[in-house]
């Protein structure tokens, strides 16, 4: 923000009914300069919708991937190459999207910056995110299919195998970040997955002083983030993600997240399944052990742990209540039969816990 339009927010704040002509006469300026600020200010996000409008509540910025899922889950043992009886399940995803969801059941403010097609798809995932009260007007709707996961399940509900069409994804350039950089400056902090473009990822973690927390979908995924660890605030991953980005073929998950730290990264979780999640930053490790629950739907677990970390840091919760806020969260998607549960919310994320 310019000391300039830091003066337009002040008349504002003081009388929200005050004319462009009226603050130019103030400061002295010309109207088309005033109109000039205020898009600015519009465009990052100080000035919500019409009226003048001042945001002021704190918020998340959440980028990456929207999409609609489609999974299927079989009632028997998965049989390659044959049809297998079972369920198939139609609803919005993405991680980021996930992600996003998961935070506003929380009642945590969230701006997310997304792409989607202009199709059934794309606006029935809006609805939603409307429905759900986030700020969706940053999201580019352009001509693409919207974003599709396509996901099979095995007999223990956990993935077999995904196919993803992200193409629409490539739109978020550059150009749209510098579009909507004042968004990312002014949150509290940014959460990112690694759906998004490898340039994308490392431009906007170059170029904004802010605390990035990114999840990272995938090992081959993952390996985007590998020339910038040391501009990463948090990292999630799972221990295969860990490995590729690690190099180090072990078994041993503290060799491998003390590695991952002296890399660069200042704060890092790995998550292995059954044996719980590893927490680390400088000279520190804190395990935490997970418990034995009956698994619907293992897809949407790893982001809802993400949303749940987040939201502890977002409510200044210390790491031993974040690592139990995040897993709380993952128990309560575990048990949905979607990649979200609308059971998220923070009565139950508390008595998860």
């Amino acid at each position: 923000m310019t000391p300039r339009e830091k003066e337009i927010i002040n008349l504002l704040k003081s009388n929200p009914t005050i004319s462009q002509q009226e603050i130019a006469n103030a400061l002295n300026i010309t109207r088309s300069g005033v109109s000039a600020h205020i898009n600015n200010l519009v465009s990052a996000g100080y000035i919500l919708g019409r009226g003048y409008i001042l945001r002021e509540e704190n918020y998340i910025a959440i980028i990456g991937g929207c999409n609609m899922d489609i999974v299927g889950s079989t009632t028997d043992i998965l049989r390659e190459r044959d049809s297998n009886p079972g369920r198939i399940e139609y609803s919005s995803g993405g991680v980021a999207r996930n992600i996003c969801e998961n935070l506003a059941r929380l009642d945590v403010n969230c701006t997310f910056l997304s792409v989607l097609g202009q199709d059934d798809a794309g606006r029935n995932i809006m609805s939603e995110l409307n429905s759900l009260n986030v700020d969706t007007s940053k999201i580019m709707i352009t001509e693409g299919i919207t974003p599709h996961y396509l996901a099979i399940l095995d007999e223990t509900k956990d993935m077999y195998v995904a196919v993803s069409d992200m193409e629409l994804l490539k739109k978020l350039d550059e150009e749209y970040f510098e579009k909507n950089r004042g968004i990312v400056e002014n949150a509290d902090f940014v959460i990112m997955d690694t759906n998004l473009e490898k340039s994308f990822i490392e431009y906007a973690v170059k170029n904004v002083t802010a605390k990035f927390l990114v999840d990272a979908v995938s090992t081959a995924k993952a390996m985007k983030l590998k020339d910038v660890l040391d501009k990463i605030y948090f990292l999630k991953v799972n221990i295969y993600e860990a490995k590729a980005l690690s190099g180090i073929e072990s078994e041993n998950i503290e060799e491998i997240g003390k590695d991952l730290i002296n890399k660069g990264l200042e704060t890092l979780v790995i998550t292995a399944g059954e044996k719980g999640s590893y927490y680390f930053e400088k000279d520190l490790c804190i395990i935490k052990k997970s418990r034995p629950i009956e698994v619907v739907n293992a897809s949407g677990a790893g982001d809802a742990f993400m949303a749940g970390y987040a939201y502890g840091l977002y409510n200044d919760l210390d790491i031993e209540d974040r690592l139990s806020t995040a897993d709380a969260a993952a128990r309560i998607a575990l048990k949905s039969i979607g990649s979200t549960s609308k059971d998220m919310n923070e009565n139950n994320l508390k008595g998860e816990m």
